[in-house]
């Protein structure tokens, strides 16, 4: 039977939080779920990892890229592997909450006219533990501009299949700076594409500290803004 809905997992070297990600999609309320994960070419014990999964639950598909491409690039290659029409982004190091998939599933359902689906999540430290609750809004293209990260927790979001037939995620010096995210947003609302949140908190998102380029990330979004 085809899935309702696909999770689609880019990972690089993620064997610390990948097996607990595709776990927390797989342990879905709404069971006729399938998770795509893609391979960037890792060089520790990720592929090891998901195929063990793979072995033993077939809703776990595994796509290997033969040299490292980037996240944006591995999105892209989940995407077109998966096999429904709903599509949900997750990282490798964040989780899906039990309610994701069928919270998810009847947004769509009730609302044809919406593209793409975004809701409240919670933030966790790399030992799992809540440290805040983020609520949502309606979409704000002018809130979009202004915010130095995605004005959408991306592990959140969701998007009809054929979303993709106008948006793709950009390779390059976006991905590079980790705000592809952010551009996958900026695109799809320049696009004419609808938004809709879910006042529901369906996934948390783990924060691991890390440098960024802050001059590099705003000359990239005002290159996108003009």
């Amino acid at each position: 039977m085809s899935p309702l809905a696909s999770f689609v997992i880019p990972v690089y070297n993620g064997s610390a939080y990948i097996s607990e990600s595709i776990k927390s999609c797989l342990d879905s309320s709404n069971k006729k779920i399938e998770v795509v994960v893609v391979d960037d070419f890792s060089t520790d014990a990720t592929v090891r990892i998901v195929e063990k999964m793979a072995e033993t639950d077939d809703r776990v598909k595994l796509i290997r890229h033969g040299v490292n491409m980037g996240r944006s690039a591995a999105r892209n290659t989940g995407i077109v592997a998966t096999s429904s029409e709903i599509l949900m982004m997750l990282d490798h190091d964040d989780i899906a909450l039990p309610n994701r998939a069928s919270a998810t599933i009847k947004a769509f359902k009730n609302n044809k006219e919406v593209d793409i689906v975004y809701s409240q999540f919670q933030i966790i430290d790399e030992l799992g533990n809540v440290q805040a609750k983020v609520n949502v809004a309606p979409f704000d293209w002018e809130k979009l501009k202004k915010t130095k990260l995605a004005y959408i927790g991306h592990s959140t979001m969701a998007f009809r299949k054929s979303v993709y037939q106008m948006v793709q995620y950009t390779s390059g010096e976006f991905c590079k700076h980790a705000i592809d995210d952010w551009k996958f947003q900026v695109d799809a609302y320049q696009a004419g594409l609808k938004f809709m949140p879910i006042r529901k908190c369906l996934s948390q998102y783990r924060w691991i500290e890390k440098k960024r380029d802050e001059a590099k990330i705003l000359e990239l979004k005002n290159s996108c803004l003009q």
